[in-house]
Protein backbone atom coordinates (compact mmCIF):
# COMPACT_ATOMS: atom_id res chain seq x y z
CA UNK A 1 0.00 0.00 0.00
CA UNK A 2 2.74 2.49 0.78
CA UNK A 3 4.21 1.81 -2.68
CA UNK A 4 0.91 2.73 -4.29
CA UNK A 5 0.76 5.96 -2.33
CA UNK A 6 4.31 6.79 -3.36
CA UNK A 7 3.49 6.22 -7.02
CA UNK A 8 0.39 8.40 -6.75
CA UNK A 9 2.42 11.13 -5.06
CA UNK A 10 5.02 11.07 -7.85
CA UNK A 11 2.30 11.22 -10.52
CA UNK A 12 0.61 14.16 -8.80
CA UNK A 13 3.88 16.06 -8.45
CA UNK A 14 4.73 15.46 -12.12
CA UNK A 15 1.29 16.65 -13.18
CA UNK A 16 1.67 19.80 -11.08
CA UNK A 17 5.08 20.47 -12.62
CA UNK A 18 3.67 20.11 -16.15
CA UNK A 19 0.76 22.38 -15.25
CA UNK A 20 3.14 25.03 -13.88
CA UNK A 21 5.15 24.98 -17.12
CA UNK A 22 2.00 25.31 -19.22
CA UNK A 23 0.78 28.23 -17.13
CA UNK A 24 4.16 29.98 -17.42
CA UNK A 25 4.25 29.58 -21.22
CA UNK A 26 0.70 30.85 -21.61
CA UNK A 27 1.43 33.82 -19.37
CA UNK A 28 4.50 34.78 -21.41
CA UNK A 29 2.52 34.51 -24.65
CA UNK A 30 -0.23 36.74 -23.26
CA UNK A 31 2.33 39.32 -22.12
CA UNK A 32 4.01 39.30 -25.54
CA UNK A 33 0.68 39.79 -27.30
CA UNK A 34 -0.24 42.64 -24.97
CA UNK A 35 3.09 44.36 -25.61
CA UNK A 36 2.58 44.22 -29.37
CA UNK A 37 5.20 43.41 -32.03
CA UNK A 38 8.81 44.03 -31.09
CA UNK A 39 10.29 47.04 -32.94
CA UNK A 40 13.00 46.34 -35.46
CA UNK A 41 16.43 47.59 -34.44
CA UNK A 42 19.23 48.72 -36.71
CA UNK A 43 21.83 45.94 -36.28
CA UNK A 44 24.68 48.32 -37.13
CA UNK A 45 23.60 51.23 -34.94
CA UNK A 46 26.15 50.48 -32.22
CA UNK A 47 28.97 49.28 -34.47
CA UNK A 48 32.04 51.49 -33.92
CA UNK A 49 33.19 51.22 -37.53
CA UNK A 50 29.98 52.68 -38.97
CA UNK A 51 30.68 56.37 -39.49
CA UNK A 52 28.44 59.40 -39.84
CA UNK A 53 29.20 61.15 -43.17
CA UNK A 54 27.76 64.40 -41.84
CA UNK A 55 30.10 64.31 -38.83
CA UNK A 56 33.32 64.22 -40.88
CA UNK A 57 35.61 67.04 -39.82
CA UNK A 58 39.15 68.34 -39.53
CA UNK A 59 41.54 65.73 -38.16
CA UNK A 60 39.55 62.68 -39.28
CA UNK A 61 41.28 59.99 -41.33
CA UNK A 62 39.51 58.71 -44.46
CA UNK A 63 40.63 55.60 -46.30
CA UNK A 64 39.77 55.41 -49.98
CA UNK A 65 41.08 52.77 -52.42
CA UNK A 66 43.47 51.56 -49.72
CA UNK A 67 45.06 55.00 -49.19
CA UNK A 68 44.69 57.02 -45.99
CA UNK A 69 43.83 60.70 -46.26
CA UNK A 70 43.78 63.26 -43.46
CA UNK A 71 41.01 65.85 -43.43
CA UNK A 72 43.01 69.10 -43.45
CA UNK A 73 40.09 71.50 -43.72
CA UNK A 74 36.32 71.72 -44.01
CA UNK A 75 34.08 74.27 -45.74
CA UNK A 76 30.43 74.44 -44.72
CA UNK A 77 28.24 76.00 -47.43
CA UNK A 78 24.65 77.18 -47.18
CA UNK A 79 22.16 78.40 -49.75
CA UNK A 80 18.41 78.71 -49.41
CA UNK A 81 18.25 76.48 -46.36
CA UNK A 82 20.41 73.77 -47.96
CA UNK A 83 23.74 72.91 -46.33
CA UNK A 84 26.60 70.86 -47.70
CA UNK A 85 30.26 70.33 -46.86
CA UNK A 86 33.54 70.18 -48.73
CA UNK A 87 36.49 68.46 -47.05
CA UNK A 88 40.11 68.83 -48.16
CA UNK A 89 41.76 65.40 -48.04
CA UNK A 90 45.53 65.07 -48.03
CA UNK A 91 47.08 61.70 -48.84
CA UNK A 92 50.17 60.11 -50.36
CA UNK A 93 48.74 60.48 -53.88
CA UNK A 94 47.97 64.17 -53.46
CA UNK A 95 45.04 66.30 -52.42
CA UNK A 96 41.41 65.88 -53.33
CA UNK A 97 38.08 67.18 -52.10
CA UNK A 98 35.15 65.23 -50.70
CA UNK A 99 31.67 66.75 -50.86
CA UNK A 100 28.90 65.51 -48.57
CA UNK A 101 25.30 66.57 -49.10
CA UNK A 102 21.89 65.45 -47.92
CA UNK A 103 19.58 65.96 -50.91
CA UNK A 104 16.00 65.52 -49.67
CA UNK A 105 17.00 62.62 -47.48
CA UNK A 106 19.38 61.02 -49.99
CA UNK A 107 23.06 61.01 -49.12
CA UNK A 108 25.25 62.27 -51.98
CA UNK A 109 29.04 62.11 -51.82
CA UNK A 110 31.65 62.78 -54.50
CA UNK A 111 35.43 62.95 -54.73
CA UNK A 112 37.00 65.78 -56.73
CA UNK A 113 40.39 66.61 -58.21
CA UNK A 114 41.38 70.15 -59.19
CA UNK A 115 42.16 70.67 -62.87
CA UNK A 116 44.67 73.38 -63.62
CA UNK A 117 45.06 75.30 -66.85
CA UNK A 118 41.75 74.39 -68.47
CA UNK A 119 40.73 78.04 -69.03
CA UNK A 120 37.11 76.85 -68.94
CA UNK A 121 34.16 78.95 -67.80
CA UNK A 122 30.61 77.84 -66.96
CA UNK A 123 29.00 79.18 -70.13
CA UNK A 124 26.74 76.74 -71.97
CA UNK A 125 27.87 73.16 -72.54
CA UNK A 126 31.47 72.44 -71.57
CA UNK A 127 33.74 69.92 -73.29
CA UNK A 128 36.54 68.42 -71.19
CA UNK A 129 38.45 65.18 -71.81
CA UNK A 130 36.41 64.75 -75.00
CA UNK A 131 33.18 64.56 -73.01
CA UNK A 132 30.28 66.99 -73.10
CA UNK A 133 29.12 68.31 -69.72
CA UNK A 134 25.82 70.11 -69.26
CA UNK A 135 24.94 72.43 -66.41
CA UNK A 136 22.68 70.94 -63.73
CA UNK A 137 22.87 73.62 -61.03
CA UNK A 138 24.20 77.10 -60.46
CA UNK A 139 24.11 79.60 -57.62
CA UNK A 140 25.85 81.56 -54.89
CA UNK A 141 26.36 80.19 -51.38
CA UNK A 142 27.66 81.61 -48.12
CA UNK A 143 30.32 79.63 -46.33
CA UNK A 144 32.51 79.27 -43.26
CA UNK A 145 35.85 77.45 -43.29
CA UNK A 146 37.85 75.58 -40.67
CA UNK A 147 41.42 74.33 -40.88
CA UNK A 148 43.40 74.46 -44.12
CA UNK A 149 41.17 75.21 -47.12
CA UNK A 150 42.90 77.97 -49.11
CA UNK A 151 39.87 80.21 -48.66
CA UNK A 152 39.06 83.09 -46.30
CA UNK A 153 37.43 82.05 -42.99
CA UNK A 154 34.04 83.08 -44.36
CA UNK A 155 32.43 84.68 -47.38
CA UNK A 156 30.42 83.79 -50.48
CA UNK A 157 31.22 81.55 -53.42
CA UNK A 158 29.75 81.35 -56.91
CA UNK A 159 29.39 77.81 -58.19
CA UNK A 160 28.18 75.86 -61.20
CA UNK A 161 27.77 72.08 -61.33
CA UNK A 162 27.91 70.09 -64.55
CA UNK A 163 27.51 66.42 -65.46
CA UNK A 164 27.75 64.19 -68.52
CA UNK A 165 24.56 62.73 -69.96
CA UNK A 166 25.11 59.43 -68.13
CA UNK A 167 26.09 61.31 -64.93
CA UNK A 168 29.32 59.31 -64.61
CA UNK A 169 31.43 62.42 -65.18
CA UNK A 170 31.06 65.39 -62.84
CA UNK A 171 32.47 68.86 -63.37
CA UNK A 172 32.41 71.74 -60.90
CA UNK A 173 33.22 75.44 -61.15
CA UNK A 174 33.86 77.58 -58.05
CA UNK A 175 34.81 81.24 -57.72
CA UNK A 176 35.60 82.51 -54.25
CA UNK A 177 35.70 86.19 -55.22
CA UNK A 178 34.20 88.07 -58.20
CA UNK A 179 37.68 89.13 -59.32
CA UNK A 180 39.07 85.60 -59.29
CA UNK A 181 39.03 83.13 -62.15
CA UNK A 182 36.96 79.97 -61.96
CA UNK A 183 38.45 76.93 -60.21
CA UNK A 184 37.68 73.75 -62.15
CA UNK A 185 37.37 70.26 -60.65
CA UNK A 186 36.38 66.90 -62.06
CA UNK A 187 34.77 64.29 -59.87
CA UNK A 188 32.92 61.05 -59.47
CA UNK A 189 30.19 59.96 -57.11
CA UNK A 190 31.24 57.60 -54.32
CA UNK A 191 29.13 55.41 -52.09
CA UNK A 192 29.32 55.36 -48.33
CA UNK A 193 30.83 51.88 -48.40
CA UNK A 194 33.79 52.99 -50.53
CA UNK A 195 35.13 55.07 -47.65
CA UNK A 196 36.34 54.09 -44.21
CA UNK A 197 36.31 56.98 -41.76
CA UNK A 198 38.10 57.17 -38.43
CA UNK A 199 36.65 60.10 -36.55
CA UNK A 200 39.09 62.15 -34.52
CA UNK A 201 38.88 61.51 -30.81
CA UNK A 202 37.57 64.66 -29.04
CA UNK A 203 40.38 66.57 -27.37
CA UNK A 204 43.09 65.26 -29.71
Amino acid sequence: MPDVLLVLLVVVLAALAVLAVVVLVLRRRNLARAAGPRPRVDPLADEPDVYDPHAIGVGDVITYAGIDHVVRGTIVLEEGGMTWREHLLDGSTGRRWLTVEDDEGDLEMALWMRREGTNLTPDGDVVLDDRVHRQVERGRASYTAEGTTGTPPSGTVDYADYATADETGLLAFERWAPTQSWEVSTGRAVSRGELTVYHRTPGT
